[in-house]
């Protein structure tokens, strides 16, 4: 079974390759360091929170989004109806898959996480260990054995080699950078995304481009200090680098790729005009919030089930839905809309169809006999003053079911007709989908 956490999980996923994707289009290549931070952060607020908003009761209020709804609803696939064992087999098949995927997601992030929780705690006994100075004010952790320096919230950690250590300045500036703009927090949420969403590529690549955008802002308050940038780089260029990437909770000063940080640190400055661009953020998020909204009312249109009728051995159940576009039909006063500025509804609104449908349909013996079941699509036409013409079946299953659901739809009391701005009463074109279910 599909549950609502299984689907979220699936749009946040999608979201964040559809915003790292406009990321690397957009942002990827300016200077502008801190608002590329500020986007990457957001790119998680906006994948995690944007299928949480309903927005349906002010979105169902809207004409353009309901002609939107009704046209998506007809895009998504179709319900399988299956014979009671076959469905049975598939439901058992479903589950078990299901499991499957269960047990090894949670297998990878438990992985990850058991090596997240180790590297908090070996950092932290690091900490504890270290012998501690104080340089320019700041105070220090020496390394036990020589490897890169790196900084993790408030603590600096740094090679005993001496020689390494006579060119000490620019690092620790480049560290405390880090320390200052807390870019651990960024490190950290990067991990709890990655180990949540470990199975999805573009999630590491977010944290990639996470921890060298901090590289670019610390190596330009280095320049900024005042530092050779030609020295600076050939300091770079000496740092031995690590054969394994340092802890991936670490801000590193020798991190990779070096060339990129090089590259970056002879790149012309970006234009400040070109900032406007990162206000496209804000409608990517709407776009997203609005698709998310239209995806859940055009299922719940597709899945809205009206009451059962019981019958012996019988369950008919109905479900109704807005309808594709019909041609127009020449002169104008004869055309026939999807949609309209006031809708068309039924006496009571629409669960006072489903009540209707559901009551009237007399699931026919022959079809019972012969093991029939399935939908029965019906287009019909509300005409100006209400009544119902023009019924025909668009989606054939079996004669006395075609013949009983045309049957259903023209005994339809009149509707109260739909009108467009102005009052002036419209003909507008309707489908049901009638389920016909064996028990």
């Amino acid at each position: 079974m599909i549950t609502p956490i299984l689907i979220y999980f699936l749009k946040v996923n999608l979201a964040l390759a559809f915003l790292y994707i406009c990321y690397r289009l957009l942002f990827r290549d300016d200077t502008f360091f801190r608002l590329r931070r500020g986007v990457l952060l957001s790119i998680y607020l906006i994948a995690f929170l944007y299928p949480l908003p309903d927005l349906s009761g002010w979105l169902s209020t809207q004409t353009s989004v309901a002609g939107i709804v009704g046209y998506y609803s007809g895009l998504l696939p179709k319900e399988t109806i299956l014979t009671a064992s076959n469905e049975i087999a598939a439901s058992d098949w479903k589950e078990a898959g299901l499991k499957v995927m269960q047990v090894i997601w949670l297998a990878g992030a438990g992985l990850l996480l058991s090596r997240c929780l180790a590297e908090l705690f070996t950092v932290s006994r690091l900490h504890r260990k270290c012998r501690k100075i104080t340089l320019n004010g700041t105070e220090v952790c020496i390394l036990p054995e020589a490897e890169a320096s790196y900084s993790f919230f408030g603590w600096i950690f740094i090679s005993p080699d001496p020689h390494r250590r006579e060119k000490l300045d620019d690092i620790l500036i480049h560290e405390q950078t880090h320390v200052r703009q807390w870019h651990s927090i960024d490190m950290m949420a990067s991990e709890i995304v990655c180990i949540a969403c470990w199975i999805n590529p573009f999630a590491w690549w977010l944290k990639k481009e996470i921890g060298i955008n901090h590289e670019f802002i610390a190596d330009e308050q280095v320049m900024l200090a005042g530092f050779d940038k030609k020295e600076y780089q050939y300091h770079l260029i000496g740092v031995k680098h690590p054969n394994t990437a340092i802890a991936n909770l670490y801000n590193n000063f020798s991190v990779l790729p070096l060339k990129k940080r090089i590259t970056m640190l002879n790149k012309k400055r970006t234009n400040n005009a070109r900032k406007v661009k990162y206000l496209a953020l804000v409608p990517m998020a709407a776009g997203l919030l609005l698709l998310n909204n239209i995806d859940a009312m055009a299922r719940v249109l597709n899945e809205k089930v009206a009451e059962v009728i019981q019958q012996p051995t019988v369950l008919a159940t109905t479900t109704v839905s807005k309808m594709e576009a019909a041609n127009p039909l020449p002169p104008e006063k004869d055309k026939i809309y999807d949609t309209c500025d006031i809708m068309p509804e039924f006496p009571g609104g629409q669960s006072a169809l489903l009540q209707f449908l559901a009551k009237s349909i007399k699931y026919p013996a022959e079809a019972q006999q012969q093991g029939k079941q399935g939908k029965v699509v019906v287009t019909f036409v509300i005409e100006k003053d209400g009544s119902i013409t023009n019924a025909k079946v668009t989606q054939a299953l079996y004669p006395s079911l075609d013949e009983e659901s045309l049957r259903v739809v023209k005994s339809m009391p009149k509707w109260t007709p739909g009108k467009m701005k102005g009052g002036k009463a419209v003909r507008v074109q309707y489908t049901v989908p009638l389920t016909y279910r064996l028990q």
